[in-house]
């Protein structure tokens, strides 16, 4: 279900039809002592059953509940029918699901037997009451993600206020089904829902659906239009209705709206301050949804802003909290790995790979694959990088391929069974096909003029259908060649993983350098290969996103992720095919590696420069340079830099390139590329 859309419900489908204004709320509170117990006394309660909703949850179940025995007491129908519906909107809002639905039920049974029972006088509040449970049914089984019931239920609410004319519940659930419609993907129904639900409201001039009726319009723009800055100006439309009305948890949803388009237009810095605002006014009216939600929009940008560790830190264990209390297993699955990410980037891998496990034992029982593969990709990177435990690397590794497969193998035994299944049918139809055309033959003129357009029937559906097939195997072939690409990549990552192993039993230092040098060169590779299988365009290779984990990388095979040396980067866009950008990878890697390991000796600081760009007559230019020690200040390697010369020379020339060196302020290798292909 939409995040923001089920947020937005508790006011959507519970609110109530009063003026939320706390002086009235106050004077009728102060009216109450000195009524006598009667029909007068169970309206003022009703009304502060209303009035508080949207602020206090618990005094309205306080005064539903007085409302509630003073009905039975005077043996008042309908105003019972109105407590037991009003005890059942607050249970829902409390997430007290089974409650809401048994207070619901009580409610519609009151006012069914009063339709058959009643005469005209309160006739039309009867009617209203009972479009109000089908409404509020509805809105039960939305929050049990049963969205096909959900949908009957507002249905038949506005088709029971339209034969009745009453235009109350006919608006509430029109709202409500354009929320459903969003969580089904149908956007056209949803947008066009939000303008009549908008248009009843206006008709009742009610100013609260009004207001809601912009959210929902705000939010269609901006999640699904990717227009934004006209969602923020519904949405400002909302909010200030809601002050007027003096709904604190009507502004609580706003608030988290505008921190969602905010987040969108990646303005980070409101988005914070919004976010931060609906978690306060949550906690002040203790509404766990909303307060679930709230965290974890803020656990989603604490890291993009740069708050401090700690701030995340408890950011996420309050997102975690709230999650065990309302049983949100989703929250508590996010809230673990958030905190994993968070120790691992701490180097704390002691409590990283601790977040971590119970993330996984979370992930398996849900059956969260994809979030699965991605904790033990983690996991693996854990232990390998920061605890240097091979073994349990290694572990971690196998878990992630073994996940990964069992994943891939069932999904392509659905499909052979499918294409099966398919094939089969379509062998059928073509025999029957045939059949049907040799008895048209020996018919009349009549029925071959019918014959002949049946048959020109059946052959559209038969080239759709073969369309189809080939669309079919299309995406077939692609899903193959993503797979191959992830294969391979995960072949490197083992090889790498053992070059790393074997490393550690190396005495001799020249031997220890060719094979980390080895590894460094894997790595290169590897990332090609992650970053086709993970991306849009198969044949392409985006070259600023790779280069730069290119970077990151080595630096981190150096040791000096957070040291003097730092790599900056002078990149174009562009996206070369996989052959360029494999040879560009390991000449970079090749250059970048020989400035970190001799240009900055004894702890020296420094900078390594890759730029990367076209020149006016379209050849590629590349440069790797350091302000290091220079050639004359490192220290002798001939053996291995002259490997990693030759093998620069070699990839240089395929590309119709050739190395081109420089000394001064350091050392600097440029080449002009020929031979490239853009993809």
């Amino acid at each position: 279900m939409n995040k923001k859309a089920s947020f937005i419900l508790a006011i959507v489908f519970l609110s109530q039809w009063a003026l939320a204004q706390r002086t009235v709320a106050d004077s009728l509170a102060a009216l109450l002592p000195t009524l006598s117990d009667g029909n007068e006394k169970i309206e003022v309660l009703n009304q502060l059953v209303k009035l508080h909703l949207n602020s206090d949850l618990g005094k309205a179940r306080d005064y539903a509940s007085q409302a509630e025995r003073l009905s039975r007491k005077t043996g008042n129908r309908l105003a019972l029918a109105s407590a037991f519906k009003d005890i059942g909107v607050i249970h829902l809002i409390a997430s007290n699901f089974d409650s809401s639905r048994y207070y619901n039920q009580l409610a519609r049974r009151e006012y069914e037997a009063l339709m058959k029972n009643s005469g005209q006088e309160d006739r039309s509040k009867i009617l209203e009451g009972y479009a109000g449970t089908l409404s509020n049914t509805g809105n039960w089984y939305y929050y049990q993600s049963a969205l096909d019931s959900a949908v009957y239920y507002h249905q038949q609410s506005v088709e029971f206020s339209d034969q009745h004319g009453i235009g109350k519940p006919k608006a509430i659930s029109q709202s409500t089904l354009a929320y459903i419609y969003q969580d089904q993907s149908q956007y056209e129904k949803a947008i066009a829902m939000h303008f009549d639900a908008l248009h009843t409201f206006e008709k009742l001039e009610n100013q609260d659906g009004i207001s809601r009726s912009y959210q929902g319009i705000g939010e269609v723009y901006c999640e699904y239009l990717n227009k934004c800055e006209l969602a923020i100006d519904y949405y400002r439309k909302a909010l200030k209705i809601k002050k007027e009305l003096g709904s604190e948890r009507g502004m609580a949803y706003v608030f988290r709206l505008l921190g969602g388009a905010y987040e969108d237009m990646s303005v980070t810095d409101s988005a914070h301050y919004y976010y931060s605002i609906t978690v306060q006014l949550a906690e002040k009216l203790n509404d766990k949804r909303l307060l679930i939600d709230g965290y974890s929009a803020l656990a989603s940008i604490a890291k993009t802003i740069g708050l401090p560790n700690e701030e995340c830190i408890e950011i996420n264990r309050k997102y975690i909290q709230v999650a065990q209390e309302i049983g949100r297993l989703d929250g508590i699955l996010t809230g673990y790995s958030n905190l994993g990410r968070i120790y691992a980037d701490a180097k704390d891998p002691e409590r990283a790979i601790d977040y971590n496990n119970k993330a996984i034992v979370l992930a398996d029982s849900l059956k969260d694959y994809d979030i699965l593969q991605d904790l033990y990709f983690r996991e693996y990177a854990i232990f390998r990088n920061q605890l240097h435990d091979t073994a349990k690397a290694l572990l971690a590794l196998e878990a992630y391929l073994v996940n990964h497969d069992s994943v891939t193998n069932a999904e392509r035994f659905r499909a052979v069974e499918d294409i099966s299944t398919k094939y089969e049918t379509e062998k059928k139809e073509a025999t029957i096909a045939k059949q049907q055309e040799a008895l048209q033959q020996g018919r009349v003129r009549f029925w071959l003029i019918t014959g002949i357009l049946g048959i020109a029937l059946a052959a559209g559906a038969l080239l759709f259908r073969l369309a189809r097939k080939l669309r079919k195997r299309n995406e077939e072939k692609e899903f193959l060649i993503k797979e191959i690409h992830h294969r391979v990549k995960n072949n490197l990552q083992v090889l790498s993983s053992l070059l790393h192993l074997q490393s550690r039993h190396i005495k001799d230092e020249m031997a220890l350098d060719a094979v980390r040098e080895g590894q460094n060169r894997v790595e290169a590779m590897s990332l090609i290969h992650q970053k086709l299988y993970m991306g849009d365009n198969l044949a392409a290779v985006e070259m600023r996103d790779y280069l730069h984990n290119l970077g990151d990388t080595l630096l981190d095979s150096f040791g000096m992720e957070d040291g003097p040396v730092q790599i900056i980067y002078h990149l174009e866009p562009m996206r070369l095919d996989v052959d360029t950008a494999i040879h560009l990878g390991l000449i970079i890697n090749e250059l970048v590696t020989n400035s970190l390991k001799y240009a900055f000796p004894d702890g020296r600081s420094g900078q390594v420069e890759i730029s990367l760009w076209k020149n006016d007559s379209g050849k590629l230019n590349l440069t790797v340079a350091d302000n290091g020690v220079g050639k004359a200040g490192a220290q002798s390697s001939k053996s291995s830099t002259s490997f990693g010369a030759s093998l620069v020379e070699m990839l240089s020339k395929k590309l119709k390139g050739k190395p081109v060196v420089s000394h001064e302020n350091g050392y600097a290798t440029l080449i002009e590329f020929g031979v490239f292909k853009e993809a």
